[in-house]
């Protein structure tokens, strides 16, 4: 059976009568399941790749637009009817590409069949005001009194959760639920359901990503065993998920979305061990999927993660990323595999080793990368009064980058405005410890989706892959890039863009 969410209003104690929310319906679309017509919502994302280091003031509305979701619930195959209103389209777009899933224009509806549970946008043209369409397994609905915290069906506004040992959220197929999940110190903690998790209400008030002032949609420290199944996470003041040295966790089929708030992240992990992440979706403004390393935390190395079947969109940094900081002896054994990308920002699958450690025996395997002619140059505001471009260029985010750059002591040029004030304050004694080293890469069949508007680059395709070392002395080895195909077409180094320095022992082979 299918089931498609409805938000509604309750009189339950977790309102207390102090907050009304209405759920905006989209005007741009009009959805029916099976024949059933569902509620389509509303979230925030941004206009353009505008971001900015905390100003200490919120972004702008103006930079930013409304798109439309419908969440579904569903253990069968579902068809989806899609009306367009309000727009003018000559080209229709079930991203990810790689399930090639047929669409059929008929009856002025857009009419295609999902056969199991996976995540979409449906995009008219370009990817502004997409349709995001999560069609999810289903999760049962436990007994309210083995759950710590229950929202049933309704909205609920509540203060932020603090989780400890043993504890547990569960949040309906048909809730909505306004507030942000913290834990430090907790074992056995557990967030799942079909619901919707919105941080909104929450403003972020100082630059600390990495201190609890602010909290985002869901803050981990220090914590072990930890499960996250199905929910959807909506509108975070910061990054969105975060793990700080935290162990054994397992995220299963989330949903992050309508992010557009500066330095909106989407699942950060920080000097932590044993994590897996699948079946999930991730749109982030900022960086999409991100491995850290801090000071507080450096003898804690990054290892054993696994990033499987998630469909992933990053607005302006990087989509599958390791750094840039990097305080920890070592960063090995991680695996991104059979992952979507259907934007890069402005780096597909990166390493950017900014701090100390050794990063080794990283794979990067069974990607589908999209390159879309629509996209628009990442850019940096500076002040205020700077506006984006009125007409930006073409965005061509690099395929592959491995660097060094300095995080602490970088003078980077972004836009013509040297960055030199360090993210960190506190010194890092880095003797010792092996300085930015990047060796054992794999990259294995990665296909590439490249839309032939974008031009090419002395006839080689603009998917640049970059190995660069910054270091004086240091040198990145044993790096292996097999199995690229783009539009079909093997790659090699003589028909796709090439940028490799200071690297020993680099192949590139078709097979």
């Amino acid at each position: 059976m299918f089931h498609c969410c409805e938000y509604v209003h309750t009189n339950t104690p977790s309102t207390r009568g102090r907050y009304r929310y209405l759920e905006r319906s989209s005007e741009d679309f009009k959805v029916w399941v099976n024949g059933k017509e569902a509620q389509v919502y509303t979230c925030r994302i941004s206009k353009m790749p505008f971001n900015t280091p905390w100003p200490g003031y919120q972004r702008p509305i103006d930079q930013t637009e409304l798109a439309s979701f419908v969440s579904i619930v569903s253990d069968e195959a579902v068809t989806l009817e899609v009306e367009v209103l309000n727009r003018e389209y000559k080209e229709f777009m079930l991203r990810p590409y790689s399930k090639n899933i047929p669409v059929e224009k008929k009856d002025g509806k857009l009419v295609f069949t999902l056969e199991r549970d996976g995540q979409h946008v449906l995009a008219l043209d370009d990817l502004h005001k997409p349709l995001f369409i999560f069609n999810s397994r289903p999760i049962e609905a436990p007994d309210p009194e083995t759950v710590t915290y229950y929202f049933g069906p309704g909205i609920h506004a509540v203060e932020k959760i603090i989780l400890h040992d043993n504890e547990s959220v569960y949040v309906d197929k048909d809730a909505l639920v306004y507030s942000c999940i913290f834990a430090e110190n907790a074992n056995n903690i557990r967030i799942f359901g079909n619901g919707l998790l919105d941080d909104s209400r929450e403003e972020r008030q100082l630059p600390a990503c990495y201190e609890p002032y602010t909290n985002g949609n869901i803050k981990f420290y220090d914590c072990q065993n930890i499960k996250l199944e199905g929910v959807l996470l909506r509108n975070s003041a910061m990054w969105c998920v975060n793990f700080f040295h935290c162990f054994d966790a397992e995220v299963d089929g989330i949903k992050v979305f309508g992010q557009w708030r500066y330095n909106t992240d989407g699942v950060d992990i920080v000097n932590s061990q044993r994590i897996t992440m699948r079946n999930s979706f991730i749109h982030s403004f900022d960086d999409t999927i991100v491995i850290k390393g801090i000071d507080r935390y450096i003898d804690t190395d990054n290892c054993d993660m696994l990033f499987e079947n998630c469909v992933l969109w990053c607005d302006w940094g990087k989509t599958c990323e390791i750094g840039i900081e990097t305080a920890c002896r070592e960063c090995y054994n991680i695996t991104f595999r059979g992952c979507d990308i259907i934007r890069g920002g402005n780096t597909h699958l990166d390493i950017q080793n900014g701090d100390c450690a050794e990063i080794h025996h990283i794979f990067y395997e069974d990607i589908n990368a999209e390159y879309n002619s629509c996209d628009t140059e990442p850019s940096v505001q500076w002040t205020p009064e700077q506006k984006y471009p009125e007409n930006p260029k073409m965005a061509v985010p690099w395929l592959i980058n491995i660097v060094n750059y300095r995080f602490r002591t970088s003078e980077r040029c972004v836009d013509g405005n040297p960055y030199k004030t360090p993210l960190h304050h506190s010194p890092l004694d880095l003797e010792g410890i092996q300085q930015a080293t990047a060796h054992d890469i794999t990259f294995r069949n990665i296909t590439v989706y490249y839309d032939e508007r974008i031009p090419k680059v002395d006839g080689r395709f603009n998917t640049p892959i970059c190995i660069h070392s910054c270091i004086e002395g240091v040198k990145h080895y044993n790096i292996s890039v097999s199995g690229v195909k783009i539009n079909g077409v093997p790659a090699n180094e003589n028909n796709v863009v090439m940028q490799v320095w200071s690297a020993e022992n680099f192949t590139f082979t078709e097979n």
